[in-house]
């Protein structure tokens, strides 16, 4: 009996493997049955290059004119003459406001600049006053022997602390001012 269902089961399982097919071959024929894709990637080697160059950027060059055009370009050469000269106007004209601009910049910069220093310099006291007392309070015998000096230096520290709280206040309402003030002469925002 031992034989037979031994056969049986062998017989069941070579036919079931035989049946299946791997996942990679079920994924080739899959990809093979698919139709290609109309995608096309462009590049020197597949674009045509009638002039030999592939201009991306610009416009065409213009070609040369024959002799009895020349003397139309003269005409276009003198309103484009005159188009020079009312954009250089209209340049002029706009100096004063991009100086205008530039200074309301360079005034917010600089006050960015002060706050930034401002906020490192309050940073740098709080971490001296931290690193103080936490050397003060990890040594036993320095909290016996200097304890009026500590709160003293304790005292003076905090003032500092508080002078330079209300230096970084001033300067951010400062530039907040000046932010508005520039807002309201039409100077572009950044």
């Amino acid at each position: 009996m031992k034989p037979i269902f031994l056969t049986l089961s062998v017989l069941v399982l070579s036919a079931a493997a035989v049946s299946q097919q791997s996942l990679g071959d079920a994924a080739r024929k899959a990809r093979a049955q698919q139709k290609p894709s109309a995608s096309m990637t462009f590049d020197q080697d597949s674009m045509a290059r009638p002039s030999g160059v592939v201009s991306t950027v610009g416009q065409e060059k213009p070609e040369a004119q024959p002799a009895d055009k020349a003397a139309d370009s003269k005409g276009q050469d003198a309103k484009s003459a005159d188009a020079a000269k009312a954009e250089d106007k209209d340049a002029k004209d706009n100096k004063p406001e991009k100086a205008k601009a530039e200074d309301w910049t360079k005034k917010i910069e600089d006050q960015q600049k002060e706050i930034a220093t401002l906020q490192r310099e309050l940073d740098i006291l709080q971490r001296e006053q931290r690193l103080r007392a936490a050397a003060y309070y990890g040594d036993a015998g320095n909290q016996l022997r200097d304890q009026a000096k500590y709160a003293e230096d304790s005292r003076q520290q905090q003032e500092q602390l508080d002078t330079k709280k209300q230096s970084l206040d001033t300067a951010q309402q400062k530039l907040a001012d000046l932010q508005e003030q520039a807002r309201k002469a039409g100077a572009p925002s950044n």
